[in-house]
């Protein structure tokens, strides 16, 4: 005999939001894998000497936003879901696929 699914109510926590991200770092691991996302903020300062309006880039200021902790099968799911989107995109033109760049280690992640 079947089983009926339950149903699902979908809901947003009081402290859902958008965020918007620079880039992100994590590993996975075992038993568990996580994802840190950060934005980074670019801080600049006038020019000394410079035409009106001129400025440097002084510093940049990595704010971690979230980090996102999962079930290893959980990490292949979205890694699969994520492919899905990519190779739908690709297929429709709006995306080329890049050369890979070799990761950096998790360590080189917080320096600018």
């Amino acid at each position: 005999m079947a089983r009926t699914p339950p149903k699902i109510d979908i809901t947003k926590h009081p402290q859902f939001r958008v965020i918007h991200i620079s880039g992100f770092f994590g590993g996975l691991h075992p038993h568990e894998g996580e994802i840190k996302f950060y934005l980074d903020i670019a801080e600049p300062k006038i020019k000394a000497g410079g035409k009106p309006g001129e400025m440097d880039l002084d510093k940049i200021t990595r704010e971690m936003q979230v980090e996102v902790r999962m079930s290893p099968v959980n990490w292949m799911s979205m890694a699969a879901w994520m492919e899905q989107h990519i190779e739908r995109l690709e297929k429709a033109g709006v995306l080329k696929r890049e050369k890979k760049k070799p990761l950096k280690p998790e360590a080189e992640a917080y320096r600018v």
